[in-house]
């Protein structure tokens, strides 16, 4: 009998095994700077469904099960999860469908000591913040509304300014991955918004709350000049692959033993909640729609968050996939029931599903009020029956 049956999932246990697995993985040369005010790390960010709060339990539960030796990261996102197996694996393989997060999973997987200068990302950085504002694409489509006019103008001015380093030669590839996912945690940092770019706050001229427990009006942030700070990259050996496709339709040609998987659990599409910030590092300045100022994009849109396709989606790219482990992520509130999950699996191999509770903070419309999920993690031993 299968652990998780679709009559009713239960938890399994695991040993905690921190520790038990260290330095396995990448060996790391050297690193920028102790993190402090100036430095930033894939974890600062506002994103959603990110694991930075779950990362011991998804080492406990993965090093418990099966330690990789290739770890394909399907659903990279912000990239903290495969940042982090990178101590565990010898390689990572990542992967996302936003460009802007492509752009992060490069800048912090693959910097190393021939490809990257970090006094002299910090000297560029130091002249971009110089540079003076630009009235510019971001300006005009998005200042007032997700940035104070002046930090729009200031977001235009350095977006241009990267593009001119690079053609100049001033920087290396590597060097503007980190110059762009500078550009995007400042952006994120002062937009106005409640983390999700689905809309923005109304009021930036407003107090920062209506009341002690009343909704966001204004983040503080959002007044605050753009700062643009140092990626906190580790200078290792590289050589990770980082991909920027629709996971269902690259898996055939991933080679791992170990796959993790976190799609998108709900409704909500990932690009409706980061356009902005896609919209920058893309750089293609398309013209933009409707009151939250979006770019077409029915070609980033995910089939896990339409209730009629996820199933669909998840069981192909399961059936698909050759690694010998897989791990999928999937909380409490997902659209695909708990029985098909069981039934897509239960065609892969043998498997069992561990649970841990978590707070969450919001409901998307600007309150802080806390509520409970549970993340699960299904691990399938494929081709491994009962």
């Amino acid at each position: 009998m299968q652990p998780g049956a679709a009559s009713g999932l239960r938890a399994g246990c695991i040993r905690p095994t921190a520790g038990l697995y260290c330095g396995a993985g990448e060996g790391i040369t050297s690193s920028a700077a102790a993190p402090s005010a100036a430095v930033f790390g894939p974890h600062n960010r506002k994103y959603l469904g990110a694991k930075h709060r779950l990362l011991d339990f998804l080492q406990e539960t993965v090093l418990g099960r099966a330690p990789p030796e290739v770890f394909i990261d399907g659903f990279a996102g912000t990239g903290v999860v495969g940042h982090h197996f990178r101590r565990y694996a010898r390689r990572i393989v990542s992967n996302d469908i936003l460009y802007s997060n492509y752009v992060v999973n490069q800048a912090f997987l693959n910097s190393t000591p021939q490809n990257v200068d970090l006094e002299r990302v910090r000297e560029l950085l130091a002249g971009l913040g110089r540079r003076p504002p630009l009235e510019g694409y971001v300006h005009e489509q998005y200042g007032g509304l997700y940035f104070t006019r002046e930090n729009a103008a200031r977001i235009d001015a350095v977006r241009e300014g990267i593009e001119e380093l690079s053609a100049g030669g001033r920087c290396t590839p590597q060097e503007r991955y980190l110059l762009l996912a500078s550009l995007l945690f400042a952006a994120d940092k002062a937009a106005n918004t409640v983390g999700q770019y689905d809309a923005y706050l109304k009021h930036l001229d407003a107090p920062a709350r209506d009341g002690e427990s009343g909704p966001h009006l204004v983040d503080s942030n959002a007044l605050k000049p753009l700062e643009l700070r140092l990626p906190a990259v580790e200078l290792g050996e590289g050589g990770h692959e980082v991909y920027n496709e629709d996971l269902n339709r690259i898996i055939g040609r991933l080679a791992g033993d170990l796959l993790y998987l976190d799609p998108p659990y709900n409704g909500r599409q990932y690009v409706d909640c980061y356009h902005v910030l896609e919209n920058i590092l893309r750089w293609e300045r398309p013209l933009l729609y409707g009151s939250t100022r979006k770019f077409p994009r029915a070609g980033l849109k995910s089939r896990y968050s339409r209730r009629g396709e996820a199933e669909r989606a998840l069981a192909e790219l399961v059936e698909a996939a050759a690694s010998e482990h897989i791990f999928l992520s999937y909380n409490s509130e997902g659209i695909i029931p708990d029985q098909s999950i069981a039934a897509i699996l239960d065609r892969k191999g043998r498997w069992e599903v561990f649970e841990r509770e978590y707070a969450v903070f919001g409901n998307g419309a600007g309150r802080s009020r806390r509520r409970t999920l549970r993340e699960r993690v299904f691990y399938c031993h494929a081709g491994r029956g009962s």
